[in-house]
């Protein structure tokens, strides 16, 4: 019986240093049943671990909205005819 729960510790044992990329790669990627259980079982355990998750849950919601408000998107402005004839000639010139 003893045998059996080392091997159950084992296998559910995650140092920092193991946890910290797999945290990164569970944002990035649909990760096995195993790795998630050992991440939330180390993350249960470790404050340092649970804070550097909601660091780069923090980081990765900040960048997706990155500049959404500053400049909206608007996919119908070109660039006006007398530009567009500039930018032919110096084209042109640097040949």
């Amino acid at each position: 019986m003893e045998k059996k729960k080392n091997s159950l510790c084992n296998l559910f044992k995650l140092s920092c240093q193991d946890t910290s990329p797999l945290i990164s790669e569970m944002m990035d990627h649909r990760v096995s049943f195993v790795k998630r259980l050992k991440i939330k079982i180390h993350l249960a355990m470790c404050e340092v671990c649970l804070y550097y998750k909601e660091q780069l849950e923090t980081i990765r919601n900040l960048s997706k909205n990155l500049g959404r408000e500053d400049f909206p998107v608007n996919t119908n402005k070109t660039l006006p005819p007398e530009s567009k004839e500039k930018i032919k000639k110096m084209i042109e010139a640097n040949k």
